[in-house]
């Protein structure tokens, strides 16, 4: 039987600190590390199926559409985690050397894509986070991200 399509959820957010208005310089700050609380889902989710997308929006020097690069010591590298019911959980929900960190750079508005690959299911009220691992503090760093989540909940009682 397969799952209820009513129940496939696309959430969107922008996450970042500061104002988008670039007519004056160092409004954006850099994203800082750490984890960002998109949203919590409503019912038990399979990661494996579940699909993100990030966009860098703008750099985090005045707001104006750049780059972030992803390698590096100063370079933006995302992740999407499991934030648990508290959301301050750090599983990674999927493989970091896929397409939201590898070799190349967030050129804005271009977004990078990844699938669940966590062996692990997200339980009801589990919280999922944008996960920034490392930030730079120069135009290779991001100041605004589009995130994308695609997902289906719950699961129908004769499926353990």
């Amino acid at each position: 039987m397969a799952f209820p399509v009513m129940n496939a959820q696309v959430v969107s957010r922008l996450v970042g600190e500061g104002n988008i208005n670039n007519t004056v310089t160092h409004i954006v700050k850099e994203l800082t590390t750490g984890a960002h609380n998109l949203f919590s889902v409503p019912a038990v989710v399979d990661v494996s199926g579940m699909e993100f997308s990030l966009g860098v929006v703008s750099d985090n020097t005045d707001g104006s559409a750049g780059l972030a690069a992803e390698t590096g010591t100063s370079a933006f590298r995302p992740a999407m985690s499991d934030g648990g019911t508290a959301g301050v959980g750090t599983a990674i929900l999927f493989d970091n050397s896929g397409g939201l960190s590898s070799s190349t750079i967030y050129t804005a508005y271009t977004p990078h894509y990844a699938t669940g690959t966590s062996t692990t299911d997200l339980d009801a009220d589990d919280w999922v986070n944008l996960r920034v691992t490392g930030n730079g503090a120069t135009v290779a760093g991001a100041g605004f991200v589009n995130t994308q989540v695609s997902y289906v909940y719950g699961k129908p009682g004769s499926i353990s």
